[in-house]
């Protein structure tokens, strides 16, 4: 058949705009640890007319290895330019059009059970039900195993309220469940509210499941008549109590902000010894005639969330260090801001950047990871409507909006993002960093991970260094494991 597209196989960290210039590779290595799922993506171009007719599936003989599966990405409007990010599964052929790229990610996925070792599956494309070409898909699985119980803490809203405003259902209850359920089976990621409230006895398996890392109390700063019977029933259990917390005041500012901090942390000292409290920060108060926001804090909050763009500073990372020794919990945070050069997960950002976002995590020490929102879709419907915080900036996209409202395209239930693909894979590193350190030291991670990203602000300008360094880790871990 004459070639009248091209076919390129190409890393996860770059995303594929409809006009990127694409190159030739035709074969792709992926490398992961057992129980994990790295992506990649394959990108299609027609070169001198449109094209019609094409489907591609994968062979894959392995299948009780590892499974491989196939999403087509989608483009979405950023003030007129389009970026790939809601990712639905591949149902049907497609069509090109002359010169504008189609780009699918590719995801594989392994088991505990799988045996380490080298595999090939193949991408197969055809044309009009003819094959067009067959690319080679080359599988390494390391022999060391990812935890799904292990990975570190998460904490990310979704809000109920704005996906009743842009998805229809009959039961509201049962499709936040399914936002809820989506976040953490496929991405690793606890949301802020649990599927049912805590004295729901439905609540327990969740707070029971090891995976779930954190939930959020409901309290808004007022009567505390509710939270005396959430800590009667938490204390039962001593797990249930450590993933809990307060989340009262967001982003304080001004001294007025602090008052109210300690106002809620004195009431609910009443009927909540010890209350556990996040209030995540970016800045001292303006007018604390130069006190610090960490003095404050620390006052009334055991759980820690700065925002990332603070770590430019070294003795903020010293400072979190040490409340991590006292036995705080350390988190940070991004949202419409930091921008470049600081790693964010908005739609028009390379996915280097969204990965990188734990590597820098680990770098700093941080335990984990704070986001406002998944669904906050206040200003229109995200398959149209990018720009999420234009009272901040127009020019932000994608801020707390990493879903979209399945109905759309026939799904009862969330369509994930190109941007949580990437955050799963940049979890999933995050526990490779705490193996490879067990193994061989803090300080061997800490240099490896330096040499892709020193500071939050500084990058290795080739991004795919990314993958030679993710690989000689994954490499080295595999040997020891082996030999162990």
């Amino acid at each position: 058949m004459e070639k009248n597209f091209n076919v390129w196989l190409i890393r996860p960290e770059k995303k594929i705009r409809t006009r990127t210039p694409i190159g030739d590779e035709s074969s792709y290595n992926v490398c992961l640890a057992k129980n994990a799922t790295e992506p990649f993506q394959v990108v299609f171009l027609a070169k001198e007319s449109d094209q019609k007719g094409i489907s591609i599936e994968v062979e894959n003989d392995h299948q009780d290895q590892f499974e491989v599966e196939v999403l087509r990405e989608h483009y979405v409007s950023c003030e007129g330019m389009l970026w790939p990010d809601p990712v639905v599964p591949n149902e049907y052929d497609f069509d090109l059009k002359k010169g504008v790229n189609l780009t699918y990610l590719i995801n594989v996925s392994t088991k505990t059970e799988t045996v380490a070792g080298n595999y090939t599956a193949k991408i197969i494309v055809r044309q009009n039900g003819e094959i067009f070409g067959e690319y080679p898909i080359y599988v390494t699985v390391w022999n060391f195993a990812l935890d799904d119980t292990k990975y570190m803490e998460t904490a990310f809203g979704t809000q109920i309220s704005r996906i009743k405003a842009h998805q229809k259902s009959d039961d509201y209850e049962a499709l936040y469940k399914k936002y809820y359920d989506t976040l953490l089976d496929r991405y690793h990621i606890c949301a802020y509210d649990l599927p049912y409230d805590i004295l729901d006895p439905r609540a327990d398996a969740y707070m029971s499941d090891p995976r779930v890392k954190s939930f959020k109390i409901p309290y808004w700063g007022g009567e505390t008549d509710k939270v005396v019977k959430y800590y009667e029933k938490l204390k039962t259990n001593p797990e249930w109590l450590k993933k809990a917390y307060f989340y009262v005041v967001d982003e304080p500012q001004v001294m007025a902000d602090y008052d109210r901090i300690k106002d809620a942390y004195e009431k609910l000292q009443k009927v909540y010894p010890n209350a556990p409290m996040v209030s995540p920060f970016y800045m001292d108060p303006r007018d604390g005639n130069g006190v610090r926001a960490v003095e404050l804090l620390q006052k009334y909050c055991s759980v820690w969330s700065p925002k990332i763009s603070l770590f430019k500073d070294d003795w903020y990372t010293e400072f979190m260090r040490k409340r991590n020794e006292a036995g705080d919990r350390i988190w940070w945070y991004y949202c419409w801001e930091p921008p470049l050069p600081y790693a964010n997960v908005f739609i028009d950002m390379e996915c280097f950047y969204h990965r990188v976002l734990t590597w820098q995590q680990y770098l700093h020490g941080i335990n984990g990871m704070l986001y406002w929102s998944t669904t906050y879709w206040e200003y229109g419907n995200p398959w149209e409507e990018t720009s999420t915080v234009p009272y901040l900036s127009p020019y932000c996209f994608g801020d707390g909006s990493l879903f979209y409202p399945g109905d759309r395209i026939g799904i009862d239930g969330p369509v994930g993002s190109l941007r949580l693909e990437i955050l799963r894979s940049a979890i999933e590193d995050y526990q490779m960093f705490q193996l490879a350190a067990e193994a061989f030291g803090r300080e061997y991670v800490d240099e490896k991970i330096a040499s892709i990203t020193p500071k939050v602000y500084i990058y290795d300008d080739v991004q795919w260094h990314m993958n030679i360094i993710r690989k000689e880790i994954g490499d080295k871990l595999s040997e020891y494991y082996s030999n162990k």
